[in-house]
């Protein structure tokens, strides 16, 4: 068996909420956290390997709810930047389980990997690869297929999919005991609500207004258009209006994955930091021309007015989340686009401007992410809890970008990343 791991002399954010320890000690032994607290109250093992971490938090791995990118190198990008957990919204079942495979292996490094599989949409679908679904019936056998053949572990319900059909979708994903998220736009929020979906993402159509009817709505059929007008609805809605919906989606445990930076990188606002970061892949690499060529893609339809549409909308979105916090309800963590491992740190960011400290915004891509995957052992540093770590460089309580100054990424007690340098960001 291999010896206990010790982080001595470390400050300690343990993804719940509670304040930090300052001068702490986490011990961890096989896949599991042995112990962990105050250094006065937690012996150390004497065969243990010892990482000092002055000057340093450790802090549990962080989670992203909404991915896609399921190449090798973004995989080794994610530990790179103290990402222990995906959930892939949308992708070819088989391969994303063979991904889980061979990270679980040690074959590759990377994070944990969860799925949602093939989205559900009514046809023609917004995405190729979509499971079809254009009746409740229909719903229900893709619903069940995703579950007991294709071993999901969520539902994503998409674009076209209507109130009977979401419905039909929820009804059957919480009998199997599977959650269903989602991005819908021929359903709205209030109709989220009152079927029980469990989340709502990005391009959801939360805001509303009475001079959008169904002509307006759905008059532009491309995802460039689709969310051009979303972006217009953002900016149009109703301040009352919208915190009335952020108040239902609260009461009723609508958990919201906002991924406010795919919105400002489809207005371009976010092009030079990104491009700035010291971990982003060379213009050359595959990656980065994914993460361009998207980007290009869903602002392809747009002019010069959509751009600047886009860039309020992203103000009007956070001052919703703020909105929905105040309410009570739980936001979390994702990035919807590729390079996610440089983007989940700037999605928590956003979240401080939006209103958070920055420790509930740690709690967000912790914690928070960690229950709505449905794992209690997840994002929380105490013992018995799965050993899934990150440390970093300064207290990310007082600076949130601290997250992106990674030392050490630990998955299920192994160390998968280490920087011993100082890290410059």
């Amino acid at each position: 068996m291999s010896r206990p791991l010790v982080i001595d002399d470390v400050r300690i954010v343990d993804g719940t909420g509670a304040p930090p320890i300052a001068d702490g000690r986490v011990v961890v032994s096989g896949e599991r956290i042995a112990a962990a607290g105050p250094r006065a109250g937690v012996p150390l093992p004497a065969d243990a390997d010892v990482v000092d971490g002055r000057g340093m938090t450790v802090l549990p791995g962080l989670i992203d709810v909404h991915v896609h990118d399921p190449s090798d190198a973004n995989m080794a990008l994610y530990v790179r930047r103290g990402v222990t957990a995906i959930r892939f919204a949308g992708g070819e079942q088989r391969a994303l389980l063979a991904l889980r495979d061979r990270i679980e292996r040690g074959e590759i490094a990377g994070p944990r990997v969860f799925s949602c599989g093939h989205a559900i949409d009514a046809t023609p679908h917004a995405w190729p690869g979509s499971y079809a679904a254009d009746t409740p019936m229909e719903a229900r056998r893709v619903v069940r297929r995703a579950v007991e053949t294709d071993k999901v572990d969520a539902i994503l319900a998409t674009h076209r999919v209507t109130r009977p059909i979401l419905a039909a979708i929820v009804e059957t994903a919480h009998e199997l005991g599977v959650p269903v998220t989602g991005q819908i736009w021929s359903a709205d929020a209030r109709d989220a609500a009152a079927v029980g979906m469990d989340g709502l993402e990005n391009t959801s159509r939360i805001p509303e207004d009475p001079r959008f009817g169904p002509e307006r709505l759905f008059a532009r059929h491309s995802v460039s258009g689709r969310i051009a007008t979303l972006n217009e609805l953002w900016d149009a809605s109703d301040p009352v209006r919208l915190a009335e919906i952020a108040g239902l989606l609260a009461e009723r445990g609508v958990v919201l994955a906002p991924e406010l930076v795919s919105f400002e990188a489809w207005a371009g606002l976010s092009d030079a930091e990104v491009k700035a970061d010291p971990d982003r892949p060379a213009a050359d690499d595959p990656r980065t021309q994914q993460y361009d060529r998207h980007n290009a893609y869903i602002a392809s339809e747009w002019s010069a007015d959509d751009r600047e549409t886009g860039a309020r909308a992203v103000d009007r979105y956070k001052e919703f989340c703020r909105v929905f916090r105040a309410a009570g309800g739980v936001l979390v963590a994702g990035t919807d686009l590729g390079l996610g491992g440089i983007l989940l740190s700037r999605e928590l960011a956003h979240f401080v401007d939006a209103g958070l400290t920055p420790l509930e915004a740690v709690r967000t891509a912790t914690r928070a992410a960690a229950s709505f995957l449905g794992r209690d052992d997840l994002g929380h540093i105490a013992a018995g809890r799965s050993a899934d770590l990150a440390l970093v460089e300064g207290d990310p309580t007082v600076d949130i970008l601290a997250l992106r100054r990674v030392r050490r990424t630990i998955v299920s007690g192994r160390t998968v990343y280490e920087r011993t340098a100082a890290v410059v960001a």
